[in-house]
């Protein structure tokens, strides 16, 4: 069954992390706390308590953003103390990371935790970075338009899948296909559902 690594819009016949505030009973969730919509100042009382947080399959979209949301001193506070709590819940987390890479791992070498690392789009230098980091790569629909990135994944030195985001026009089962036959990688969809699982321990 295909995996959907990350999407907002809960759907049937494919596994799919949903990023969402609230629990979706029956659905992988992930609980979304986005950088974009964080208030201006930092506290703690705005957190999830360990309670209402076990019961996700992950933790995230989380993470820092140089061009939306508040200053990147209040960002990062949030990260940190949202980071804390899926250690203490060994919840995986999914990261948002916008001009911002530096500060992301320099804040995720504190932590042993499972990451992924959503929307990629850049460049096969920084996929190469994420893999070394052990890091799950879920690629931006925009990445299949970029050869350079799809053909490193005939040999890839490290877990990776693709998403739908925020798109109702994007069904994963196609992305599959269509990267499988254009990069001439056999077994994509059995491969990704894998490095699905194994991000989720499912």
């Amino acid at each position: 069954m295909a995996s959907d690594f990350h999407t907002h819009i809960p759907r049937d016949g494919i596994n799919a992390l949903i990023s969402s505030a609230e629990l979706l009973p029956g659905h992988l969730t992930s609980l979304e706390i986005h950088p974009w919509y964080l208030p201006e100042t930092f506290s703690p009382a705005l957190l999830p308590d360990h309670e209402k947080l076990y019961p996700f399959a992950a933790v995230g979209e989380i993470g820092l953003d140089k061009l939306r949301g508040p200053e990147s001193v209040v960002q990062e506070q949030f990260l940190r103390a949202i980071l804390d709590l899926a250690a203490d819940t060994c919840k995986p987390v999914v990261i948002h990371a916008v001009r911002s890479y530096p500060e992301i791992f320099a804040i995720l070498k504190h932590y042993r935790l499972k990451v992924m690392i959503h929307g990629f789009r850049s460049s096969p230098e920084m996929l190469d970075e994420l893999w070394r980091k052990k890091f799950t790569v879920s690629f931006h629909p925009s990445a299949l338009n970029n050869p350079a990135l799809m053909n490193k994944l005939r040999h890839a030195s490290g877990k990776f899948g693709f998403e739908s985001d925020a798109s109702n026009d994007i069904d994963i089962r196609d992305t599959l296909d269509s990267v499988a036959a254009k990069f001439a990688i056999p077994d994509l969809e059995k491969m990704t559902d894998q490095y699905f699982a194994d991000f989720l321990e499912i």
